[in-house]
């Protein structure tokens, strides 16, 4: 399986149920593969969404209470979480909603580092660090509390700037001995995990601008 999809929805459906609901619904909440048990009409959805159609695994009943942190410990180790997601005649019940939600909210905010985030070789004092498996000059540092700073080793070069991804916030940096220090400070919504992204010395970065 693609290695971007950080999380899959396994619709579990019993009774009639709409399938471009369903992978609607997983779209929006930043999922980029589905499976079910009844896959009738999920390939005309997965098209028109831009949705993976996976072949269906067992997947995990979690709620709302422990699936960001199984979505973020599977991801810290490389793999995927396959979420089964009960679907009785077309609706979801109150449980599963809640679960959805606290998927949606968190992955609208650091879906993008989630999804093409891999494991680093880069180590950090408080939390780990996945890199964009395709753009590796982006690094990003998971954090379950804040303290009040953080020592990140491994880097070649000092990074060109450090921030919360929550509304791009500059965060204050140093580096010395091969030691990169980041003050942090709170970011406005703090979440049950937090994501800072250190934007790496880049190649081009070298590179002379010449005016003509």
């Amino acid at each position: 399986m693609n290695p971007d999809f950080a999380i899959v929805l396994n619709f579990k459906t019993t009774g009639e149920f709409d399938a471009d609901f369903l992978v609607k619904t997983a779209r929006n909440i930043g999922a980029r593969a589905v499976m079910s048990n009844n896959t009738d009409g999920f390939q005309a959805a997965c098209d028109k969404y831009t949705i993976f159609l996976a072949d269906e695994k067992d997947g995990l009943n979690l709620n709302s209470k422990n699936v960001i942190d199984t979505m973020v410990e599977n991801r810290k180790n490389g793999k995927s979480t396959i979420i089964n997601v009960p679907v009785n005649n077309g609706k979801f019940d109150k449980s599963t909603q809640e679960t959805l939600d606290a998927i949606n909210s968190w992955m609208h905010m650091f879906g993008h580092a989630f999804n093409e985030g891999q494991p680093s070789e880069l180590t950090v004092s408080n939390g780990f660090i996945l890199e964009n498996r395709h753009a590796n000059y982006q690094k990003y540092v998971f954090l379950k509390d804040i303290p009040n700073k953080i020592t990140v080793e491994g880097l070649d070069k000092e990074p060109n700037r450090v921030e919360w991804i929550e509304h791009r916030t500059e965060l204050n940096f140093a580096m010395k001995d091969g030691k990169l220090t980041i003050d942090l400070v709170k970011p406005d919504d703090v979440f049950e995990w937090n994501v800072l992204r250190i934007q790496a010395h880049r190649p081009e970065d070298d590179i002379i601008h010449t005016e003509f």
